[in-house]
């Protein structure tokens, strides 16, 4: 499985940015909890502390589009960090205490798990305070952009398991996420820093998100 699904940017310094660091996406699709979700053999206990460390992680992406919104360059961006907040705030938020009381199993990661996985929000919240706007950007242009392929992927051609995970998958490989990811990459597109610098941030937020996952196996 190659290539990330198009949200619109072909051709621009976003989609430019995605080809660049192809190889470290690859990387990150093919984790072992990607690949267990797409084939349906995912465990009750992995999920239970997916559940864990994703909501956790969702409150630190609520926080990134918040400081997007505040160094926002025009009211274009304002308004889609703005939006972004909102789902992240309700609709996610919505799933994490449904899918919790639904789950069979209560998650029981280590601490050594744990802090792994915080790594993912350590790296991210750390670049936004000396990146700013630019950084915030492409790091949440890479996290969703890997989240967008692979659930897309394994909407379209996989096992999942109903319920939940079903779910959870669904809601990243439609609207609004969709269209979340390519107003992210609008706004790679007008940032005015050096490619190389752009490369960075991105490909450490995917490197970040590999640890992310591992964790779960701890």
């Amino acid at each position: 499985m190659s290539g990330a699904p198009s949200g619109g940017h072909g051709g621009s310094r976003s989609r430019e940015l995605v080809e660049s660091c192809s190889g470290v996406l690859e990387q990150a699709l093919n984790v072992r909890f990607i690949t267990e979700v797409h084939k349906g053999e995912v465990s009750d206990a992995t999920y239970a502390g997916y559940l864990l460390i994703e909501e956790a992680f969702v409150e630190t992406a609520a926080r990134l589009h918040g400081l997007a919104v505040w160094d926002a360059p025009d009211r274009d961006a304002l308004e889609r960090n703005s939006a972004a907040v909102h789902a992240l705030t309700t609709e996610q938020a919505d799933y994490f205490r449904a899918a919790r009381a639904a789950w069979p199993v209560r998650a029981e990661l280590g601490e050594a798990a744990l802090a792994r996985a915080n790594h993912l929000s350590t790296f991210a919240l750390e670049t936004a305070r000396t990146g700013g706007y630019a950084a915030v950007t492409t790091m949440l242009f890479a996290a969703e952009t890997l989240y967008l392929t692979w659930c897309t992927r394994a909407h379209e051609e996989g096992a999942v398991r109903p319920g939940p995970i079903a779910d959870w998958v669904a809601l990243h490989a439609r609207e609004p996420f969709r269209g979340g990811v390519a107003a992210l990459a609008e706004q790679v597109d007008r940032l005015d820093r050096p490619g190389s610098e752009l490369a960075l941030w991105f490909t450490g937020m995917l490197k970040a998100e590999i640890v992310f996952h591992d964790a779960l196996y701890e």
